[in-house]
């Protein structure tokens, strides 16, 4: 209800609200300028007025030539019907009645008659100021009075009477958008102080990261695209200078203009001209150079020069864009199109800093809503087997095997472990994932196998050595989830140079078994927490009752916050040491070697004591008899 409220208030207020926002953009378009010149010591008033001064006259004189240029090429539109008639010509012969080409006679006729149109009315005119006054005066009596219809203006403006035309509405428009601007950027502070004491009452934080985010968003989308428009600008009309286009720089500054429309203004900025081309010149040398060149020019600014620059990132997908463009041109015609991006761009922030408004940022935004390891589950749930994998290789652009094991797989087994336990996953669900992920697993190690002969043992750098020199044992704790991430870690630390090996799941008595025939000297228990805990805290007990050496270490996967009480679950005595993730596994490992590298040191030195007793130094004896 108070979404309808609002749209109807911004339609019915138009007349109000689109000023202001043009303001608003605006003053967040020169308020960096403003800054510059005060750091300059010109003062806060001076650098606002010659900021405004500079920027509008330069507006007012390019609107003034482009109306100009626009009537010069209206008024001798007429004068190139004739190689508009003989293109039709042309393409009708191409026809050759079949059908084909329809299109093109269609839009050439339409062409054609607006000529005839332009060059009736100016010889009407021309026919009106000719005649004698007397003459004159006698078609006047013998004409009827034409009748016309006035209607009443409505809006503000127009009930004050100051907009009874297009051309009023838009220099009262104008005009309340220049003395708004000035207003706002004169008393920027002042309205910012405002606004904290509105909405900011304890939230500061989050309203100043708001208001910082918007002004820097706009900003520097404003800035960055009218560079970039610039540029685009320049390049066409030069091209088409040199082409021979009539009135090449009013097309030059015309498609600064029009880029800021989204995509509808790109493509009138190249078509103009190309349509312009086919009724001056003859043949078609030169329309098609002039297409070719306008794919040229967005070829290469939109390929490689906004990609370059990465800030004209604005934080709006490509589908909210399309969406947010048609809506404000619904709600306000064509300036609602030309505010489309910035003012969704607000609505992003807003979305992205106040929990009430999240649902914008999330529609409109064009960052992941999902994390990697919930679109990796989500995916597998929709038996998606290749997009999951998808997934996988982008979080993998750049990072290690073990970073995606880590951050992605192992979070989205333990998803699937919990639907598995609230019996939210059937058992065609549950096979899919887990066979899935053996898959990826699987050539992820195959991958990492083939990598290894490029940098091989004697080019390795010292900390991809293993740390220690013994065997390492994976098993897990309960199902084929814990048997999955032992299974990674046994790949991983096989990447780093460790002999180890892993379990398949089976009978306690059967794993056990297999871990008293291999001794081996570091045991990992691989356990998904929650559910896994007490057959881990089982499994580790019963594995020590048959190897009475080895060091135990239980392995709670992503155990995060309640790490403290997985602990006291599992007990004191059950395990030497607990990880949280495989790389904690692995930093483990070089721990140990550290302890008995000490130890050994240790040995070494109480021999070298006994059987060297006069080596000993007084330090040691005094530090060993307290």
């Amino acid at each position: 209800m108070s979404t309808a409220l609002i749209i109807t208030a911004l339609h019915y207020g138009a007349d109000l609200v689109v000023p202001f926002a043009l303001a608003v953009l605006v003053s967040f378009l020169l308020s960096y300028p403003v800054t510059l010149l005060e750091r300059l010591r010109i003062g806060h008033a001076g650098s606002v007025i010659v900021v405004m001064l500079v920027a509008f006259s330069a507006a007012g004189i390019m609107i003034w030539v482009a109306t100009s240029e626009l009537t010069q090429i209206a008024v001798r539109l007429p004068e190139y019907q004739q190689n508009i008639r003989a293109k039709l010509d042309r393409i009708q012969h191409l026809d050759g009645g079949n059908g084909r080409g329809a299109a093109i006679s269609e839009a050439a006729r339409n062409i054609t008659q607006l000529a005839d149109d332009l060059g009736q009315a100016n010889q009407t005119a021309q026919q009106a100021a000719g005649p004698s006054k007397g003459h004159g005066k006698a078609q006047a009596a013998q004409q009827p009075i034409p009748v016309q219809v006035v209607h009443q203006p409505t809006g503000v403006f127009g009930t004050l009477g100051i907009v009874g035309a297009p051309i009023g509405r838009f220099f009262a428009t104008v005009a309340a958008v220049i003395i708004l601007t000035l207003f706002m950027l004169l008393n920027r502070g002042s309205l910012r102080n405002r606004l904290f004491r509105l909405f900011g009452r304890g939230r500061i934080t989050v309203m100043t990261t708001a208001m910082d985010d918007a002004a820097q968003r706009v900003s520097r989308y404003l800035i960055t695209q009218g560079l970039v428009n610039t540029a685009y600008g320049s390049l066409l009309g030069v091209g088409l200078y040199f082409i021979g286009v009539p009135y090449a720089p009013f097309w030059g500054c015309a498609a600064i203009f029009l880029r800021f429309i989204p995509y509808l203004g790109t493509f009138v900025a190249g078509m103009s001209p190309f349509v312009l081309s086919l009724a001056v010149f003859e043949g078609w040398k030169m329309p098609l150079l002039t297409l070719g060149l306008f794919v040229a020019v967005e070829g290469m600014i939109s390929g490689f020069i906004e990609p370059w620059l990465y800030a004209t990132r604005t934080g709006i997908s490509s589908l909210a864009i399309l969406l947010s463009a048609t809506f404000w041109t619904l709600l306000w015609g064509p300036i609602g199109l030309v505010m489309a991006t910035p003012l969704t761009v607000l609505l992003v922030v807003l979305g992205r800093h106040v929990p009430q408004f999240e649902f914008l940022y999330v529609l409109l935004g064009d960052e992941p809503v999902l994390a990697p390891e919930a679109h990796y589950y989500q995916r597998l749930l929709a038996l998606d087997e290749d997009e999951a994998h998808e997934v996988a290789e982008e979080f993998l652009n750049g990072k290690q095997i073990q970073e995606l094991y880590d951050a992605v797989l192992i979070p989205a087994l333990a998803l699937a472990e919990e639907d598995r336990h609230e019996n939210q996953l059937d058992e065609q669900r549950e096979k899919f994932i887990y066979q899935t992920t053996r898959y990826l697993i699987e050539e992820l190690g195959e991958r990492a196998d083939q990598q290894l002969p490029e940098t091989g043992s004697d080019s390795q750098p010292a900390d991809s050595q293993p740390a220690i020199d013994g065997s390492i044992l994976c098993i897990p704790a309960r199902d084929e989830a814990d048997e999955l991430v032992a299974l990674m870690l046994c790949q991983s630390l096989k990447e780093k140079g460790y002999q180890a090996e892993s379990i398949p799941i089976g009978f306690v008595e059967q794993m056990l078994s297999k871990v008293k025939a291999g001794q081996p000297d570091v045991l990992f228990i691989s356990a998904l927490p929650p559910f896994a805990v007490t057959h881990a805290r089982s499994l580790c007990r019963r594995a020590r009752q048959v190897c009475t050496k080895v060091k135990v270490v239980i392995g709670l996967w992503g155990a995060g916050p309640n790490r403290e009480a997985l602990q006291e679950r599992l007990g004191p005595g059950c395990s030497d040491y607990l990880v949280h993730s495989i790389s904690e596994a692995e930093l483990q490992l070089r721990l140990f070697a550290g302890s008995a590298g000490e130890h050994d040191d240790a040995n070494a030195s109480e021999t070298s004591e006994i059987e060297n007793p006069d080596t000993a130094t007084q330090p040691v004896l005094t530090e060993s008899t307290k």
